[in-house]
């Protein structure tokens, strides 16, 4: 009873719910109830897709990847590998998000005025579900689009960075021997690149013997 002594009475609503405000009611209640399995539904088609796409890409990575990064610089080499490996990364996580909004996770309930607490009704538990969901593929395409942003990046870098300079030559004379990549050879002199990326002319005089090398 309320403090001022007077008891609480619910009042009669002055007129019967009208035949829309019903059927929205109902509408709204359905409604709710189909959120879930199709977002769960989408999350599954986004899953399977995503999934082809990874094996796809993956099997092209370990196939062509090392022949295509074999020709670069060691830097260019480096470049590619974070930008496919970064992909690879997006994707995978990505496909992660996408599985836990397929998969869901159970809630425990304990009642169902645990429910009515948390949730207000079982409709609004099955809202709140599915928009935890749909957020979890949301992170999921977003990733994708980064790693495909990724992969293109790292493929048009293994297109067009310019090949490592090839043709070692190991150049031996006066006691000491000498290697690195041939650069040019004129004028009776051969100049070297040597590992630390520094040029070296060596007189032909001096040289007793010069050999070409696949590497230093």
């Amino acid at each position: 009873m309320p403090a001022d002594g007077h008891t609480y009475r619910p009042r009669r609503p002055g007129a019967a719910p009208s035949q829309g405000s019903l059927a929205e009611r109902d509408a709204f209640t359905e409604l709710a109830r189909r959120s879930l399995p199709e977002v769960r539904s989408s999350a599954e088609a986004w899953r399977n897709g995503l999934t082809a796409f990874l094996t796809l890409v993956t099997t092209g990575v370990i196939i062509k990847g090392r022949d295509t990064a074999a020709g670069l610089s060691t830097s260019w080499r480096v470049a590619v590998t974070i930008l496919i490996g970064g992909g690879l990364a997006c994707a995978m996580a990505g496909l992660w998000r996408v599985l836990a909004a397929q998969a869901g996770t159970r809630h425990i309930l304990t009642s169902r005025q645990g429910l009515r607490r948390s949730y207000g009704s079982v409709e609004s538990y099955h809202v709140a579900v599915a928009a935890i969901a749909l957020g979890r593929l949301t992170t999921g395409r977003r990733l994708v689009v980064v790693a495909l942003g990724l992969l293109l990046a790292g493929v048009v870098v293994g297109w067009w960075a310019p090949t490592a300079p090839s043709g070692s030559v190991r150049v031996s004379g006066a006691g000491t021997t000498v290697c690195g990549t041939l650069l040019s050879l004129d004028h009776r002199r051969v100049r070297l690149a040597t590992a630390d990326g520094h040029p070296m002319t060596l007189p032909l005089t001096r040289a007793t013997r010069v050999t070409a090398v696949d590497d230093c």
